[in-house]
């Protein structure tokens, strides 16, 4: 088949490169529909009880996505201050797809009246004398529903929280809230964060990534096989194969709707390095078959025949180990999964097609290629063939002692970090701003607690504020909002603000009656938290900034005190980003294991297929199998977090990692079928397919390393370990597995010259 398919590319080169450039420009055309999408709920299964609950508060109760202004006034209460406090506030509800503004300037509070109740924002008039904005202060500091809500305790800071519609076009609301800020001259004294700008600011950063890392990696690339091969065609027809498999990928992801995340800046880098793999096995091949004399036509027949195999081989089984990360629930993981899984078979395709096609047009150039083929590299492979040889027993022991020791840090590994703040450096506006909301309100992330039933029945409203007093004394969590507080106000401003009287009303009736007076006295936040037929109310309680660890506890206490207090007849659900948060954390670490383990199961059994050998196939697996010990390994000693990239670490590591295996196995055997002793088939699978190996691990590592560079922690994190992992599976494949087989072969033979003496 491969001989077949090499003489039709270079018997007909020019139609194969007619057929790619069209190809390509119609893929190009794609690039334009790419899209970005790094929202928590859009990483998560569209099915997800969590994800459906989210969104359902999101329509019900006027919008679930906001905007925390931090607001550094130094004195909040003077007149100066309260008065910018309140032209924002006035200027940020008019701004378009905005539902609700909130700050100290427009809340409202419940007050005692003749006729019943009023409803009335606490500042009616901004006062104008000391004595008053004394008085204001000590009043509102006084006060756990204002004080570290929409003011810090100590009266310095203002929060203003901007609640989108539902569906609202979130970019737009963002940058109109900025230059709202901006033309208020406010920015100096102005932090802005909420899960809706990490976000935006994800996107903005994955776009910067993608722009800057690229050419560093194509650089990178273009030096390696520079200095590699010392040939111009060696760097310019991997580059072309490079350019197309990328323009090709991302085209069809365009085409097909995928979005792009923050995982998928990855990709592009992992076609760069998947992409030359083939491209550096054929043409080192190349040279050392070139100088045989042979016709071009036979040359590259017999190239093809020799690694083609193995790279179609290598190449399934690459796809392989992507593949088996749309296993994962988590939708950009998956999608990552099938995308660099369909890229890997297009840069085999264009290798065996265009490759060829463009090579076949070139001038042999049989000496220079003879020349340059000859580098340090081989005295090196000639040396460390005869280490391996000769320590082969050193070698398994070390790896095995390597392998415990590193394997010890598993136990070490903490649980995932997937919240959006930990894609942001200490040193960025988002995460100071979020350290002010920290240390001085209760947070900026909003959990929210549907309850669904007859929230007239006051026995709900018992269980709602029973609910309410447990769970805010949980450490992360501040204090409450509902209709509870809401009530209790009203019975209290009914008994002319005694505190005793701060209680929930005792009847349905009396209920009711209270609802209808706060909506006669225009209490504006009824809508975010009861529905106007009284069959749904929300809780919404800040979380403050903690770990991933912290926020999975706090959910599991708070579900359970749910269960506590709540009977079957009312339905009550939990949800928000945090909550979402957690449960991808919990979906990222089932899904990893999930793929690892099958990514592992399926190459083992294509490896025995392929082999024809349970021993063989064992033997070829073991290095991406020490490999991915020795990844997890390290992740748990130097406390590298299990995040959304770190995750995919081993499974790609394996995808990668078992194409050196493949290539030096294959040769191995191809020098055993012509004659060879075990030791010399290991000497010149060393030399020459070693040769392959070492730059295909130099180019992919120092490509990896490229990360280094990225805007996102989690992207650094994975560059540096991957890089790590192609060092450990290329080694492994040059030590391990040549070890191995020596000590098998050797065994073998000398097991049957035994035999052979016994019988006479």
């Amino acid at each position: 088949m491969l001989k077949k398919l090499t003489e039709w590319v270079i018997k007909y080169p020019i139609v194969v490169i007619a057929i790619t450039i069209f190809l390509t420009v119609f893929f190009y055309i794609g690039f334009s529909k790419v899209t970005m999408a790094n929202e928590i709920r859009d990483m998560l299964p569209e099915n997800d009880p969590r994800v459906l609950a989210f969104d359902e508060i999101d329509q019900t109760f006027g919008g679930a996505s906001f905007i925390m202004i931090i607001l550094d006034m130094g004195e909040v209460f003077n007149n100066r201050s309260l008065n910018e406090i309140e032209r924002l506030t006035l200027e940020l509800e008019e701004v378009n797809q905005v539902n609700s503004v909130t700050s100290i300037t427009n809340v409202e509070e419940i007050r005692g009246v003749e006729e019943g109740i009023e409803v009335a924002e606490i500042i009616e008039d901004i006062p104008t004398n000391e004595a008053e904005l004394r008085q204001l202060k000590d009043r509102v500091l006084s006060d756990d529903d204002y004080a570290g809500q929409i003011v810090s305790k100590n009266g310095a800071i203002a929060l203003i929280i901007v609640q989108m519609t539902s569906n609202a076009d979130k970019d737009a609301v963002i940058n109109n809230v900025k230059e709202t800020i901006g033309r208020l001259g406010l920015d100096e004294k102005v932090h802005i964060t909420g899960e809706d700008i990490m976000n935006r600011e994800v996107n903005r950063m994955s776009s910067d990534d993608m722009s800057k890392l690229l050419p560093l990696a194509l650089l990178v690339i273009i030096a390696v096989l520079f200095l590699s091969f010392r040939n111009i065609r060696a760097v310019v027809l991997p580059l072309i194969i490079v350019i197309v498999t990328i323009i090709w990928v991302v085209g069809l992801m365009g085409y097909t709707g995928i979005p792009f995340s923050s995982v998928s800046v990855i990709m592009p880098i992992i076609l760069i390095s998947m992409s030359i793999a083939a491209g550096i096995h054929i043409l080192s091949r190349y040279q050392e078959e070139i100088a045989l004399g042979l016709e071009k036509k036979e040359l590259f027949i017999k190239t093809m025949v020799a690694v083609g195999l193995a790279c179609f081989l290598t190449t399934i089984t690459t796809m392989v180990g992507f593949a088996t990360l749309y296993t994962s629930s988590i939708r950009p993981i998956k999608n990552f999964g099938l995308f660099t899984a369909i890229g890997v078979g297009i840069a085999f395709i264009i290798t065996i097609s265009l490759f060829l096609a463009l090579l076949s047009l070139l001038p042999l150039n049989r000496k220079s290629f003879e020349k340059k083929r000859k580098t340090a590299l081989t005295g090196v492979l000639e040396k460390w063939a005869d280490f391996v040889v000769n320590r082969a027993r050193l070698i398994i022991i070390s790896a095995s002692l390597l392998t415990l020791f590193t394997g010890v840090g598993i136990m070490f590994i903490g649980g995932g970090e997937s919240d959006i703040d930990s894609f942001f450096k200490p040193d960025h506006p988002i995460v100071a701003a979020e350290n002010i909301i920290k240390e001085n309100f209760d947070g900026s992330e909003i959990i929210q607690i549907a309850v669904k039933g007859n929230i007239l029945d006051p026995e709900v409203l018992k269980a709602m504020e029973q609910l309410e007093n447990e769970i805010s004394n949980i450490e992360i969590l501040g204090k409450p909002s509902s209709i509870v507080n809401i009530l209790r106000n009203t019975t209290k401003a009914l008994h002319e603000g005694k505190e005793e009287f701060e209680i929930l009303p005792e009847t349905q009736e009396e209920v009711a009656q209270y609802f209808l007076l706060l909506e006669m006295g225009g209490a504006d936040s009824l809508d975010n938290f009861i529905t106007f037929d009284y069959d749904q109310a929300s809780i919404q309680v800040r979380v403050e900034g903690a770990s991933t660890l912290e926020v999975e506890k706090m959910v599991e206490e708070v579900e359970k005190a749910i269960e506590k207090y709540f009977n079957s007849d009312t339905q009550v659900v939990l949800t928000g980003m945090p909550v979402l948060t957690g449960a991808m954390d919990t979906l990222l670490v089932k899904g990893q294991l999930q793929s690892l383990a099958l990514a592992i199961l399926l190459i083992f059994v294509l490896m025995i297929l392929l082999t024809r050998s349970l021993i063989y196939g064992i033997f070829c697996v073991l290095p991406v199998s020490l490999t991915v010990i020795l990844n997890f390994g390290i992740m748990g000693w130097f406390k590298i977090p299990l995040d959304i990239a770190t995750a995919m670490v081993s499974s790609i590591a394996i995808g990668i990692g078992i194409d050196y295996a493949i290539h030096f196995f294959n040769r191995y055997k191809e020098e055993l079928v012509l004659g060879r002793t075990s030791i010399e088939a290991l000497r010149i699978t060393i030399v020459n397919t070693g040769r392959a190996i070492s730059y295909n691990a130099l180019a992919v590592g120092l490509g990896f390393l490229m990360l280094l560079f990225a805007s996102m922690p989690p992207l650094i994190r994975f560059g540096y370990l991957i890089a790590l992992t192609m060092f450990f599976s290329s080694m492994a494949s040059m030590t391990v597995l040549p070890a191995l087989l020596y000590l098998r072969d050797r065994n073998r033979i000398l097991i049957n010259t035994q035999n052979k003496e016994s019988r006479k």
